[in-house]
């Protein structure tokens, strides 16, 4: 594979920041320096979960060789602490690097396609909800997306009053209280309903969680009201916790559930 680990100068940041980029190689039937002219490989955009960062799928799971087996491009960054916004206090755009600017920058470099048909989006714990807003900001720009463990809506769990404690150490600076979420392209269920009364076609989706999951309750009636909004997905109810083995198991699950065209093979023929 070529893994490659890329820094570059945010603008909306005005930092540098790391992505970490996959493209297949040709052990597998799939080569960066040997592809067809004008191919660009089908893409995973990958969400990590709160407080990790963009190096963690390729160290806690086997997305590379996942990857390399579908002949998938995978691109994965983190947002930290920042809960996948744009900042409440500071106005730290980790969001907008994210899902703006990152998208940009690697499809400069490298060959990734831009055809909603080839690019999905998945994500683990607090990454699942950076990816249903991502998804739910133009649903028609994806093609699939997919939870492990992920199922939440922040805009549901925040407190009436904005908090410092211990326990919402993540979520202070990000989001402050309800108020500012509410009704806003940070509130899941807002945007469910409101892409739904747009008219726009919205991406299939998978979605699993482990019953000894800590968050597995919460996960459930997220899954539900989401159904009930009119979401459509694939529900995957097993064993596992809210860690990286169970993340590794899905993300093999969801790549294959995908059944990509093997493009690639067919016009190297």
């Amino acid at each position: 594979m070529a893994n490659i680990r890329l820094y570059y100068f945010s603008q909306a940041l005005r930092m540098k920041v790391g992505v970490n980029v996959i493209i297949p190689e040709n052990t597998w039937g799939h080569s960066l320096a040997d592809r067809p002219d004008g191919y660009k490989y089908p893409v995973l955009w990958l969400q990590s979960g709160g407080g990790f960062d963009y190096t963690d799928w390729q160290r806690y799971t086997a997305i590379e060789l996942y990857a390399a087996q579908a002949g998938i491009a995978v691109v994965c960054s983190g947002t930290y602490c920042s809960g996948y916004m744009d900042t409440k206090h500071g106005n730290f755009k980790y969001f907008t690097q994210l899902s703006i600017e990152t998208p940009r920058v690697v499809r400069h470099l490298f060959p990734l396609s831009e055809d909603p048909a080839k690019n999905y989006i998945a994500g683990f714990s607090m990454g699942g909800y950076g990816t249903l807003k991502w998804m739910l900001r133009d649903p028609e720009q994806f093609a699939a997306f997919g939870l492990f463990s992920g199922v939440k809506n922040i805009a549901d769990l925040l407190p009436e009053k904005e908090e410092d404690s211990d326990s919402f150490f993540m979520f202070a600076s990000a989001f402050g209280c309800k108020a500012n979420i509410e009704n806003t392209e940070n509130d899941i269920s807002f945007m469910i309903k409101k892409q739904k009364a747009a008219g726009k076609k919205f991406p299939k989706g998978y979605i699993a969680t482990g019953q000894e999951d800590t968050h597995y309750h919460d996960n459930v009636e997220f899954m539900i009201k989401y159904r009930a909004l009119g979401l459509e997905f694939v529900e995957v109810i097993d064993h596992g916790a809210h860690n990286w083995e169970y993340c590794d198991k899905h993300v093999k699950k969801f790549i294959d559930w995908l059944e990509i065209e093997d493009t690639y093979k067919r016009l190297s023929e």
